[in-house]
């Protein structure tokens, strides 16, 4: 079955997160999907995933990681 997470881009360049809608079949795959958006681009800081509306996890840019000062 596929399920439908909410994915809140925290970005350095603007005051509010960009959302995402991603359909995945597991909480372990949303997971990677997270990272990858989080990678895609050095000004991204966090995303966090929700799913119906509740809160599931969080990735955060580690510090000294690409892009970081």
């Amino acid at each position: 079955m596929v399920r439908t997470f909410s994915f809140f881009i925290t970005d350095r360049r603007y005051s509010a997160p960009t959302l995402q809608f991603l359909f995945c079949v597991d909480e372990a795959r949303a997971r990677e999907l997270a990272r990858d958006q989080l990678l895609a681009s050095e000004d991204h800081v966090a995303v966090e995933v929700h799913e119906d509306g509740q809160p599931l996890f969080r990735e955060d840019r580690s510090p000294g990681a690409a892009g970081q000062p």
